[in-house]
């Protein structure tokens, strides 16, 4: 669960994880935080100006600290053994950002959703897409395209 919030005037009515963590956002306002699915465990806190500021390295930070966090039963480490399947492919749902470089060499992180008449869609880390021409990327970046 994610929750925007002022954490003094709403620190009382803050689930109880978000109450957990607060100290570790420091003491600004409003702030962002990382709880299990049923608010009772905390995950992370995040100023929101790092959230304004740089959201990619955010949302980074925010993928390495869940990534032994099992969210929905209590924040407890999973216990699962990880095939080696689970360990190489992404989620379904979840998109695979790597890094493309165009020509000028230029880099930036993103997802490519779809490849049509000589452009590519990009999801970016926040969540915006953008139509990007093919031929403005370097050769090795093309070479990452589905279907190239």
């Amino acid at each position: 669960m994610v929750v925007f919030a002022n954490s003094r005037t709403d620190f009382g009515n803050l689930p109880a994880g978000a109450r957990e963590v607060r100290a570790k956002g420091g003491n600004t306002i409003p702030m962002v935080f990382v709880t299990t699915a049923d608010g009772r465990k905390g995950i992370d806190a995040i100023p929101y100006t790092s959230l304004k500021n740089d959201m990619r390295k955010s949302v980074r930070t925010l993928r390495t600290t869940l990534e032994n966090v099992d969210v929905l039963n209590g924040g407890a480490e999973a216990d699962r053994k990880t095939t080696e399947d689970d360990a190489t492919s992404p989620a379904a749902d979840q998109p695979e950002f790597t890094e493309w470089k165009n020509t000028a060499g230029r880099v930036i992180e993103a997802a490519a959703r779809e490849v049509k008449g000589g452009k590519v869609l990009f999801l970016l880390p926040n969540g915006k897409t953008v139509w990007y021409d093919i031929s403005n990327l370097s050769k090795a970046s093309r070479k990452k395209l589905p279907g190239e």
